[in-house]
């Protein structure tokens, strides 16, 4: 029976799916960086601003 319960629990865990990591070559635009910047959260988990001034890949078109 406790067999039955931790594969039953091990099915219904939730997957994780790791994140992307990001850099500034993926984005075409510095505009795409900075919505993905954003959208990411407090910090800058993807390291998209170098200088810590809020604008993601600023070289970027």
């Amino acid at each position: 029976m406790r067999f039955i319960m931790v594969v039953a629990a091990m099915l219904t865990a939730p997957v994780v799916v790791s994140a992307r990591d990001y850099d500034c070559g993926d984005f075409s635009t510095q505009a795409e960086a900075q919505r993905v910047y954003e959208d990411a959260g407090p910090g800058d988990p993807y390291r998209l601003d170098r200088d810590h001034d809020g604008v993601a890949c600023e070289t970027l078109p």
